[in-house]
């Protein structure tokens, strides 16, 4: 349609599939619609199309929305949705239908579609995100007494809790749900009218498509309008990050979910078996989402390596950038809510991880911060005491609950020359896991009277943000139906 003035010779079938994005487009249909009745709303209202070319391109466009894709020819001769949506209303509106393109172009008409898209899949994917970390949060407010190995190099280190261990995993995630909310701000704004590359001498108003549209606002410059895509890097990034949180979660619950440690147990219903060893219980989900991080950020990667070395303004080879994009949000929201279903569904053993901070010296730092506190020795020495006292246990056989003083004082005197004299009680509190959590009860500590509030001070944020989401979504929504109202009132008039 568009070859037949400058080209005119048909386009080579196969060169035709080559550049076609009609496999992608059908994503965008809705909005491409919306976008071309935004458009000639504002065009009769600016006086540029009288109204009755305007009824008949509106009366096309309504009928559109409502059949859906299957109503227009996607063969690959037209390129793309936004030409066969363009041929099918002029094959029903006549010559009016060619009017629908006036101050307008490909380029911004299609950067209007992808952001308008881009606002909706950023809310399903924030949704997703909130609806893990208050999985993760719910669980930590019933775990914030559950004792559980906290790991350094993956050996146990020190006792902490469940609580404390799932609240962090939802900090880090909340600053993904921050990230997510300062691109929408800059995703939500609208392209339509910059025309090409340098807008249009047709006296058009941006600020009211970009109002019909439900946009905060128009792009300030046309060139970056048509040729931006660096929100859908800066999205890809922020989902990368929130993929590496999915995947580290996955690995641990893969890790404890095992015979070695037995710290959980899945659901049946979010496990497989083998077809061979009946006995087995695999964390497929589990397994599948972790392995789909590398796509993630694979995505990022491919998106900065095809914006990389563009000039300005608009090319082609944007069109390669959008299914990435597009696939890597899709992937990351179905992977948020299916980790949030095996979150809420796991079993907790509770027995077993307590039981996994009573050996290996846990509590050894508490032991030498006692030992400071107590004899006011540096912190050095009391480490080297105690790093003694823990070779001479592992020699002897001596587990933590069966240190005495003597075997402390013993310890100190291979160090220093000279006893300590703590009590037993001293020593036994000391080595004690519950006593050494509730001990640390500072900003971000894992003491019961640290993680309680912080999870209601979380769930209070999170909150707030689904109440955005929520709001954001509402207000869309408003403004498509203030756009089909504006489509009828020209329609009736």
């Amino acid at each position: 349609m568009i070859r037949d003035g400058r080209l005119g010779k048909k386009f080579d079938s196969s060169v035709a599939a080559f550049t076609s994005s009609i496999d992608f487009d059908s994503a965008l249909f809705d909005y491409d619609v919306l976008t071309d009745m935004a458009h000639m709303v504002m065009l009769v209202e600016q006086k540029i199309v009288d109204r009755g070319d305007a009824e008949k391109v509106l009366s096309v466009l309504k009928k559109l929305l409502d059949l859906g894709m299957k109503s227009i020819d996607l063969s690959a001769e037209f390129e793309d949705v936004h030409m066969a949506i363009e041929a099918y209303i002029i094959r029903e509106a006549g010559d009016a239908g060619g009017r629908l393109h006036t101050g307008r172009s490909r380029n911004d008409q299609v950067a209007c579609d992808l952001r308008m898209k881009a606002r909706s899949d950023l809310i399903l994917l924030s949704k997703a995100l909130a609806g893990l970390v208050g999985a993760l949060l719910e669980v930590a407010e019933k775990h914030s007494l559950t004792l559980l190995p906290a790991y350094t190099h993956l050996q146990r280190a020190q006792p902490t809790t469940l609580g404390h261990h799932l609240s962090a995993y939802a900090d880090s995630l909340l600053r993904s749900l921050d990230r997510l909310e300062g691109a929408y701000a800059r995703v939500d704004l609208c392209p339509l009218g910059a025309a090409a590359v340098t807008t249009t001498s047709f006296p058009i108003n941006r600020e009211r498509t970009a109002e019909l549209l439900g946009f905060s606002g128009a792009m300030g410059n046309s060139m970056d309008a048509v040729s931006s895509r660096d929100y859908m890097a800066e999205i890809s990034a922020a989902t990368a990050l929130i993929s590496i949180d999915v995947s580290r979660i996955c690995e641990e619950l893969i890790i404890w979910s095992t015979s070695e440690f037995g710290f959980i147990e899945l659901d049946d219903s979010h496990s497989s078996t083998s077809s061979i060893m009946p006995q087995k219980k695999n964390p497929d989900i589990l397994e599948i989402t972790r392995a789909k991080t590398g796509s993630s950020i694979g995505s990022l990667v491919t998106i900065m390596t095809m914006l990389r070395s563009l000039p300005q303004s608009y090319n082609r080879d944007l069109q390669e950038v959008s299914p990435v994009f597009f696939d890597a949000l899709d992937s990351a929201t179905s992977s948020l809510v299916l980790l949030s279903r095996v979150v809420s569904s796991m079993k907790i053993n509770s027995d077993v991880m307590n039981a996994a901070c009573m050996d290996d010296f846990l509590t050894a730092t508490e032991l030498a911060d006692v030992i400071v506190r107590e004899k006011n020795l540096p912190f050095r020495a009391a480490h080297q005491i105690v790093g003694a006292l823990v070779s001479m246990a592992i020699s002897d056989g001596v587990s933590p609950s069966d240190v005495t003083t003597a075997f402390v004082d013993k310890a100190a005197v291979s160090v220093t020359g000279e006893k300590l004299g703590l009590s037993d009680e001293v020593v036994t509190a000391a080595l004690t896991p519950l006593v050494a959590v509730k001990a640390r009860g500072g900003l971000g500590g894992p003491a019961p009277e640290t993680v309680e509030p912080g999870v209601a001070n979380r769930f209070d944020r999170l909150a707030q943000i689904e109440q955005s989401l929520s709001a954001r979504e509402a207000a869309l929504n408003k403004s498509q139906k203030k756009l089909l109202a504006a489509v009828e009132s020209i329609l009736e008039a």
